[in-house]
């Protein structure tokens, strides 16, 4: 499954880790 996250702060980047791991493709953007 493709993931995109909108913030790559502490929970997004925590998130994001969790979600790739479990085999999913993740993609974080922070808007900074």
């Amino acid at each position: 499954m493709k993931i995109t996250i909108v913030g790559a702060g502490a929970m997004g980047s925590l998130f994001g880790g969790l979600l790739a791991e479990s085999g999913n493709e993740v993609l974080l953007i922070d808007i900074w």
